[in-house]
């Protein structure tokens, strides 16, 4: 009996060593999903060039694996992004999801990734509140933001700081605006000023005169806006053609100085200021080296969202690098994501709250004419490890 008990073991250990060995000389697959065209394909694209550059700077090898990756154009649309993870997760058999920039999106496949468990890195963008606090899930990470997180703190800084007591609040009018002007409100009106009006323009919007005619004459301090992409190259463009950028000054969410979009913007973004975790101008010697590295490639600064991912692909990479490349053990790759801290990134340290998100610094920005280059250039630090619960 003891014999048959032995062999029995070499037995099974014959079939489970070379299981194991196959796997680990396959390539572990991660899925993109960004959207490459449309409206929201400048951070999409700068999202995934930032995540793919810090793969490529380790030869796109990690604990000794190989890294392919698949990527898919989400468009920006929920139906879309959702029908674009099922085909990465089914048909393409990633072992991990990366990306997505709307948060319609995120909030389209929260269920489906779930589901499936499958680990979703959401970076570069995609700040949707729910992903990482009510709606939040073990397989779903994010080292972007979320819309409160950033927005929040600025609220009483634009009030309290820059002395801006009565605003009105414009945005484009889905997820993302909605909980951008949403957070900024909440904290601006608490700190005892007044949002005296709030214009939520439509997605895709081309012509902003019609609802730029909407802000009042007089009794404005400053107009906040969040647009994003496209989007916000437009608003801001015929916000300083009508000369209301010399009466009313423009502050607002990060997308608005967004730094790929700026060359575009010129002299019509000189003067904005929003609240940003990154700068291409932050110290730090990785940073430095990142924007001298990405600008050579790309042919374009890297922005926050360029930041961000490749932030995430650090961390992404750690957590392989904990599991030996084991990428299949999905229980043992959550958790080391969970526990993943980095001293330097190029947006500073990096690790994740309780729930998954992403804890940074944050900064109040001002766009600035420098030479023929436009750039945001930082004010002043507003808030130290901001979590998605600042209050």
């Amino acid at each position: 009996m003891r014999k048959q008990t032995i062999v029995r073991m070499l037995l099974a250990l014959a079939i489970v060593v070379p299981t194991f060995t196959q796997a680990q000389n396959k390539p572990i697959k991660i899925g993109i999903v960004h959207p490459f065209t449309g409206p929201l394909s400048t951070p999409g694209k700068q999202a995934t060039n930032g995540f793919l550059a810090y793969f490529e700077s380790v030869g796109n090898k990690i604990a000794g694996r190989s890294i392919e990756f698949v990527q898919l154009d989400t468009m920006g649309r929920p139906a879309a992004g959702l029908e674009r993870v099922k085909r990465l997760v089914e048909q393409e058999r990633v072992d991990i999801v990366a990306g997505i920039t709307s948060s319609a999106v995120a909030y389209a496949v929260r269920d489906y990734i779930d589901k499936a468990k499958v680990p979703l890195i959401i970076m570069g963008a995609a700040g949707a509140n729910g992903l990482t606090a009510a709606a939040g899930s073990p397989y779903i990470f994010r080292t972007s933001f979320t819309n409160r997180q950033f927005n929040a703190p600025f609220g009483p800084y634009a009030c309290k700081e820059r002395g801006y007591k009565r605003v009105v609040v414009m945005a484009a009018d889905f997820v993302t605006g909605q909980e951008q002007a949403n957070a900024f409100t909440e904290t601006y009106e608490a700190a005892g000023c007044k949002v005296v009006k709030r214009i939520m323009v439509p997605m895709g919007t081309k012509d902003y005169a019609p609802f730029l005619a909407q802000i009042p004459a007089d009794g404005v301090d400053a107009v906040w806006g969040m647009f994003l992409g496209g989007g916000a190259i437009g608003f801001v463009k015929q916000y300083a053609a009508l000369g209301l950028k010399n009466r009313f000054p423009l502050i607002g969410s990060a997308g608005l100085a967004y730094e790929p979009l700026l060359p575009a913007m010129r002299e019509a973004a000189v003067g904005i200021e929003v609240p940003t975790w990154y700068v291409p101008s932050l110290p730090g010697s990785m940073n430095a080296a990142f924007v001298e590295s990405f600008t050579a490639k790309y042919k374009s600064v890297p922005g926050s969202a360029t930041a961000g991912a490749y932030a995430g692909a650090m961390a992404l990479a750690e957590a392989i690098r904990q599991v030996n490349g084991d990428v299949q053990k999905t229980t043992d790759l959550l958790k080391a994501l969970r526990q993943v801290s980095i001293k330097e990134t190029p947006q500073g340290p990096f690790r994740f709250d309780s729930r998954q998100n992403v804890v940074f610094d944050l900064y109040a920005a001002r766009v600035e004419k420098q030479g023929q280059q436009f750039a945001p250039v930082i004010v002043k630090k507003i808030a130290t490890d901001v979590t998605q619960d600042w209050k």
